[in-house]
């Protein structure tokens, strides 16, 4: 039995595009840490530049990616550093992939006991076009996800 269903919340996994939405759930993810006593992983995932397109990646293309990879690594340490004054323990992880996929594999590879991430509550030809990261980390999780979306007061600043 994991220690979610078995009512101990020790990691929560608390994915981010930086987005009002996922700073919503950065705050959920926080609000749910502290009295639990749980980590909070920050997760970020990277886009990666399509196979066929890799020869035309140049060195300057190449740094910018690195730059932002290094930007988001940076923004996660701020935000595990900011928990940390609050007395939640918290650090931050960049991959490279399809989103949900990476999620749903570093849920499983952190054993977490709960996922809280953002939606941005896209309908009709959008969804359709582009998915929903949520809705398939829900369908794929290991574990319990709770999905937050933001509320028109929301000032969605991150932690």
């Amino acid at each position: 039995m994991s220690a979610a269903r078995a009512g101990a919340v020790k990691r929560i996994l608390c994915p981010t595009d930086f987005s009002d939405s996922a700073a919503v759930a950065e705050r959920h993810a926080a609000g749910l840490a502290g009295p639990l006593g749980a980590e909070i992983v920050f997760v970020h995932v990277a886009t990666q530049a399509p196979l066929w397109r890799e020869s035309l990646l140049t060195a300057e293309l190449l740094g910018v990616f690195e730059a932002q990879r290094r930007w988001a690594e940076d923004a996660l340490a701020k935000r595990a550093e900011a928990l940390k004054a609050e007395g939640v323990t918290a650090r931050g992880v960049v991959k490279v992939g399809a989103p949900w996929q990476e999620i749903v594999r570093l849920a499983t590879d952190e054993h977490a006991d709960m996922i809280v991430m953002g939606t941005q509550g896209r309908t009709g030809l959008d969804r359709l076009l582009l998915g929903s990261v949520a809705e398939r980390v829900v369908r794929n999780a290991p574990c319990p996800v709770l999905t937050v979306r933001p509320h028109p007061d929301d000032e969605g600043d991150p932690l």
